[in-house]
């Protein structure tokens, strides 16, 4: 019963009146990332060849490519529907696992479900719908801390062993920094609840929730070092906090700018991020629970996470300096254990049921000081938002009347009849969702997907294939982010490969010479470096911003070929040369940097005939050989080529050290080769098979790591030890 109203409830909050069969739930990166790398993910494909030059898809956490409810989902509906359910699903579980622990922390039935309602419609969750990832992580930290309880009150090897499943599953939902700020709120629940008990569970807890999540893990120990976001900079490491001022949104959503087209009383926040409403019963009820033991750990989890969440300056250094905690920026995701600690706290007040009238005092006191500084703070343009300079006072003016003031004074008056009177939970639990409802229902606009199922359906790339692209043989690349479709990661539905990617994980080699962003952002500024995009087989560029396509023009090395109802210009690139080829000349370079100066060089590179090779002692010329058949999988290549004589195959895909080659079933070395794509020799004439297959060695040790977790698991179920009876 309890399992079936969450799930009332998360349709009404994110599905009542939506065509779940075509709507997306959520937009932003949900639908620009993260609903294509789902379907993608469902493929079991280490390698994925549609983005930059290749990646190995199973170090990018983001597409989720071992957890469970994902996988089983996309495989029964491997389409929009499929998406649907998967979100609303977490939804539930994060409503369902919350109650757990309140049950667990011993109180009533109706403050746990409220509390997991609360939870449910936290502004974490709700604010970060679009980043799926980061929202299916977050669900499993109440029943980490459910499974930590237990255990404290006198469980042994199988809760442990639970709470290590709830840490797999969370490593496995694909954003690990999150995983990591609830570990640190798991960690102190543990010790506060069992002393130095909680060193054994722990022990177990992160036995097993290595083991069965090791296959992501070593897939990124594997990949660390070959990625830009081996280390942050201490400025990128604090990027996106909260300003002190966006506390009172607390009380009154996006009062300091946001999701309703109103001003932004910030310079540049990211308003996700910041969003922190997460309704007003909770936190009414949070300030009147009761101060005891039982209470003050949850109010110092907020007051510590608060802490974090500002990124002050002398904390921020210090954390700065510790490993894995400094590989993640944002400090405002510490939100997460926020808004669960309040909707604890609130389970706890209502609970007591105690009625206070300072809490509603001191929350009206807060709203009224919201409104008066909305009216005190300048007003920046906020680049998220599409209000014209022009309409800012205009929406400054009607603030009044507007949601971002008046649903939340509406629901302030409701929550506080309902404590007044001490109304039923069911009444409360309404006036929460009509409460975080009208203020969630702004953020996300649930595009329509129908036009994501076949090329034919968008201009731009039905314009591509009518002429001749072949995805095997060239690449395209999209220059900025209004290209929706081709960028970053809806190319797959397409069949397109794109030189492009929105993404945490940037090959090093492949980002130092085409000065790509983290945001994908910085194509523009290669376009004049035509030799290294015909290295890359760029065939097609795509520029949909006026800057974008003014940055192609200006260098009149393209051919303007056409412009799409959308407004996308297509730019051919004729000197693009084939994704397999073989080189006449090899160029020699000691390392990356020397190969890029080379390649960025027109007068000592040619891309049709030459190749620059690392490693090499002195330039080569070799024979031109023909490839006579190929196949292209994401997994393994193979060519049936002839040669008159000593030849070097290139293949201009990602170097990655999972890659093998053979040639006439003997293996032979793979070279680095134009700073970032291999190639292979082929050492003498005639007809010859040259095979490539990638299977990287974390791959191999995952899945034995994860059969061990497997066979061990009957063990830290059933082989704990009994406790003995008391005569």
């Amino acid at each position: 019963m309890v399992l079936l109203l969450y799930a009332c409830c998360a349709w009404v909050l994110h599905a009542a009146g939506l065509d779940l069969t075509r709507n997306l739930l959520g937009g932003g990166d949900a639908y620009l990332a993260g609903f294509p790398a789902k379907l993608f993910a469902a493929t079991f494909s280490p390698w994925n060849p549609y983005v930059q030059l290749g990646q190995y898809t199973f170090a990018n956490t983001q597409f989720q490519p071992f957890y469970p409810p994902g996988l089983a989902l996309i495989w029964l509906f491997p389409n929009t529907f499929g998406y649907n359910c998967f979100v609303l699903l977490h939804y539930v579980l994060a409503g369902y696992f919350c109650y757990l622990l309140c049950r667990e922390l011993e109180l009533d039935d109706a403050a746990s479900f409220l509390g997991g309602l609360f939870f449910l419609g936290s502004g974490f969750l709700m604010a970060h719908k679009g980043h799926q990832a980061m929202m299916s992580t977050t669900v499993w930290l109440p029943l980490m801390l459910y499974f930590a309880a237990r255990h404290a009150r006198g469980g042994h090897w199988r809760e442990a062993t639970f709470a290590g499943l709830a840490v797999a599953a969370s490593l496995l939902g694909g954003f690990p920094q999150v995983t990591v700020y609830g570990l640190l709120l798991v960690s102190a629940f543990w010790f506060w609840k069992a002393g130095r008990r909680a060193i054994g569970g722990l022990a177990i807890c992160g036995l097993f929730a290595f083991l069965f999540s090791s296959l992501q893990l070593l897939a990124v120990a594997e990949t660390l070092p070959l990625i830009t976001r081996q280390a942050l900079t201490l400025e990128r490491f604090n990027e996106n906090y909260l300003p002190l001022p966006y506390f009172f949104a607390l009380f009154m959503p996006n009062i300091l700018g946001g999701m309703h087209q109103v001003p932004s009383y910030g310079p540049g926040g990211d308003v996700v991020e910041v969003f922190f409403y997460c309704g007003l019963a909770p936190v009414l009820l949070a300030l009147s629970a009761p101060r005891r033991r039982e209470t003050h750990f949850w109010v110092a989890a907020v007051a510590v996470a608060a802490v974090l969440m500002i990124g002050w300056g002398p904390i921020q250094s210090v954390l700065f300096r510790v490993p894995v905690y400094n590989l993640f920026r944002a400090p405002a995701r510490h939100m997460q254990e926020l808004h669960l600690a309040l909707a604890v706290l609130a389970a706890y007040g209502l609970h007591q049921r105690r009625r206070q009238v300072w809490p509603l005092a001191a929350v009206g006191l807060a709203i009224a000081v919201s409104i008066g500084l909305a009216h005190w703070l300048p007003v920046f343009p906020n680049p998220g938002l599409t209000v014209p300079q022009a309409e800012y006072w205009r929406a400054l003016s009607l603030r009044w009347s507007h949601p971002s003031i008046l649903y939340p004074l509406l629901a302030f008056a409701g929550t506080s009849a309902c404590l007044l009177l001490r109304a039923p939970a069911w009444l409360l639990a309404l006036v929460f969702l009509l409460d975080v409802g009208s203020v969630h229902r702004t953020i996300y606009d649930n595009p329509d997907t129908t036009d994501l199922y076949g090329a034919d359906r968008r201009a731009e790339v039905k314009y591509l294939y009518d002429q001749g692209l072949d995805p095997q043989t060239h690449r395209i690349l999209p220059l900025d982010l209004p290209l929706f479709h081709t960028y970053p990661l809806l190319s797959m539905m397409y069949g397109l490969s794109t030189a492009n990617d929105y993404t945490p994980m940037w090959m090093r080699r492949y980002q130092s010479l085409t000065g790509f962003d983290l945001s994908g952002s910085g194509g523009e500024a290669i376009v004049g470096q035509r030799q290294l995009l015909s290295a890359f087989n760029i065939r097609y560029l795509l520029a949909k911003s006026p800057a974008s396509a003014f940055a192609v023009r200006r260098t009149r090395l393209y051919e303007e070929m056409a412009k799409s109802q959308d407004g996308v210009t297509v730019f051919g690139n004729p000197a693009a040369v084939p994704r397999f080829r073989f080189a006449r000349r090899l160029v020699p370079a000691k390392d990356l940097a020397e190969a890029k100066a080379i390649l960025l060089d027109p007068a000592r590179f040619d891309p049709v005939r030459d190749a620059v090779v690392e490693g090499l002692g002195a330039p080569e010329t070799l024979a031109e050989g023909r490839i006579l058949r190929q196949e292209s999988h994401n997994n393994a290549l193979a060519w049936t080529v002839e040669t008159p004589g000593r030849a070097f195959l290139v293949v201009t895909d990602t170097w990655f050290p999972g890659w093998t080659a053979t040639v006439d079933g003997k293996t032979v070395p793979i070279e680095i080769v134009n700073g970032c794509v291999r190639g292979v020799f082929v050492d003498t004439a005639g007809r010859h098979e040259i095979r490539m297959s990638f299977w990287p060695w974390s791959l191999s040790a995952g899945l034995w790591l994860t059969g061990i977790g497997c066979a061990l698991l009957p063990l830290g179920i059933w082989g704990a030890p009994r406790r003995k009876k008391s005569i």
